[in-house]
C-alpha cells in the first residue's frame, strides 16, 4: 500500500480520537463545570446536547457537502474548527458563550467522522472494510482510555476544567498536518460521478440497521456520562476513582475491538454482530446489580470488551447490504449515530430528574434491547433476500 495511504488511513483514525476525547470525558467535567458556573448538575449534563446537536448537524452536513467540496479541504477544514472551538473553551471562560463552542465542535467532530469512513469505504475492498473499521473505533476507545483518564487527574489537580480538552486540542493540530501533505480519492460530482447502482433503493435493513444504531448510541452514552455521578452516590467514590470506571469501559473497549479486528477477518461478520449484541444486553443488566465498586469496575471492562467495535460492524454490515455504497449511505449511517449520541445528554438527565440515578442505568438496558431485536430482524431479512435472488426462476411448463 503506498504512504498515501497510510497517510489518509491515519487522519481517519485520528477523526475518532478526536471524537472521543471531545465527548468521552463528559461524565467527568459535568460536576467541576456545575460549580464554576453556578448550575445543578443536570443542567451542566444536559449543556453537552449542544456538543451533540453540532454532531448530528455535522453528520447531517455531510449528506450532501462531499458532493460539492473536495475530501482534502473537508478534513483540514474540520480539525481546524474543531481546535479553534477546543482553544475558545479555555480562553472565552464565560458560560454564554460555552454552548456555541461545544456546538462548533461537534459540528468538526461529525462531518470529520463522516469522511473519515468515506475514505475507509473507498481505499479498501469489501473482506477489509469491517476490519478497518474496527480499528477506528480501537482508536476511539484508546481516546476515551487516555481522555478520562487525564481529565480526572486535571479535576484531582485542581485545574480549569478546560484541560480536559488538550488532548483533543493536540491531536486535531496533528490531523491538520497530516492532511496538508496527503492526497484524497475523489468524491464529489464533478470529479468521480457515482455509479447509478449506487443511487439505488436501499433495503429495508438499511433502515432497521439505522434505528439501531440510533438506540445503541443513546445507550452508551448514557452509560458513560452517568457513571462516575452514579458511582460517587452509590459507593461514595472520590471524582478520581469515580472517573476511572469509564476509563475501564473504554479499555476495555480498545482491548475488544482488536479482538474482533481479528474476529472479523476470520468468522462470520453477522455471527460476531448477534453474538456481540447479546451478551451486551446482558452485562448492561449488570451494572445496575452490583453492590460493590470492585465488581462495578470489573462490570464495565467486561461490558467494553464485548462492545468494543459494535458500532463498527455494523455499519460495515450496511455497506454491505448494496453493492457500491454510497458516501450519502455512509454519511444516513452516521448521522443515525448522531442521532442517538445528541438523544442522550438530554434524554438521560429527564429520566434522573424524574427518578433517580439508577434508574438511568436501566434505561440504558432497554436501549440495549431495542438494540438487539432490530438487529435481528435486519438479519433475519437479509438472508431472505439473498435467498429469494439466489432462487431459480420457476419453469413455465408450455402445454400439449
Amino acid at each position: 500500500m503506498p504512504a498515501n495511504a497510510y497517510r489518509i488511513t491515519l487522519t481517519s483514525f485520528l477523526a475518532y480520537f478526536m471524537m472521543s476525547s471531545v465527548i468521552s470525558p463528559i461524565g467527568v467535567v459535568t460536576a467541576p463545570i456545575a460549580r464554576h458556573y453556578g448550575l445543578s448538575l443536570t443542567a451542566a449534563t444536559a449543556s453537552f446536547s449542544y456538543l451533540t446537536a453540532g454532531v448530528l448537524a455535522g453528520t447531517l452536513a455531510a449528506l450532501v457537502i462531499f458532493d460539492w467540496f473536495r475530501l482534502k479541504r473537508i478534513v483540514i477544514c474540520s480539525a481546524s474548527l474543531l481546535s479553534v472551538a477546543l482553544m475558545a473553551i479555555y480562553v472565552v471562560d464565560r458560560y454564554a458563550w460555552f454552548p456555541l463552542w461545544l456546538f462548533l465542535a461537534g459540528l468538526a467532530c461529525g462531518v470529520a467522522l463522516a469522511a473519515a469512513l468515506v475514505v475507509i469505504t473507498q481505499i479498501y475492498t469489501i473482506k477489509l472494510r469491517p476490519s478497518m473499521m474496527l480499528l477506528t473505533d480501537s482508536f476511539y476507545s484508546m481516546a476515551g482510555f487516555i481522555s478520562t483518564f487525564l481529565a480526572g487527574m486535571f479535576i484531582a489537580a485542581r485545574l480549569h476544567w478546560g484541560y480536559a480538552y488538550l488532548l483533543a486540542f493536540s491531536v486535531s493540530l496533528l490531523a491538520v498536518f497530516v492532511a496538508a501533505f496527503s492526497d484524497y480519492p475523489a468524491t464529489g460530482k464533478r470529479d468521480a460521478p457515482r455509479d447509478a447502482a449506487a443511487e439505488g433503493p436501499w433495503p429495508l435493513e438499511t433502515y432497521l440497521l439505522a434505528g439501531a444504531i440510533v438506540v445503541y448510541l443513546t445507550g452508551i452514552v448514557t452509560l458513560y456520562s452517568w457513571m462516575p455521578n452514579y458511582a460517587r452516590e452509590q459507593f461514595d467514590l472520590t471524582p478520581d476513582l469515580a472517573s476511572r470506571l469509564v476509563s475501564r469501559l473504554f479499555l476495555g473497549m480498545f482491548i475488544g475491538q482488536l479482538i474482533m479486528f481479528w474476529l472479523a477477518l476470520r468468522y462470520s461478520l453477522v455471527n460476531i454482530i448477534c453474538a456481540a449484541c447479546s451478551l451486551s444486553t446482558l452485562l448492561t443488566v449488570a451494572l445496575w446489580s452490583m453492590d460493590t465498586a470492585f465488581r462495578l469496575n470489573l462490570s464495565m471492562f467486561i461490558l467494553g470488551l464485548v462492545t468494543g467495535g459494535m458500532l463498527k460492524l455494523i455499519i460495515a454490515f450496511g455497506t454491505m447490504l448494496v453493492e457500491k455504497p454510497s458516501p450519502r449511505m455512509i454519511s444516513f449511517l452516521l448521522f443515525c449515530s448522531a442521532v442517538g449520541t445528541a438523544l442522550a445528554p438530554a434524554v438521560s438527565a429527564l429520566v434522573v430528574a424524574r427518578h433517580d440515578m439508577a434508574a438511568v442505568l436501566r434505561f440504558a438496558t432497554l436501549c440495549y434491547c431495542a438494540m438487539c431485536v432490530l438487529v435481528f430482524v435486519s438479519v433475519c431479512l437479509s438472508h431472505k433476500r439473498k435467498r429469494d435472488a439466489q432462487a431459480p426462476a420457476p419453469v413455465e411448463s408450455s402445454g400439449q
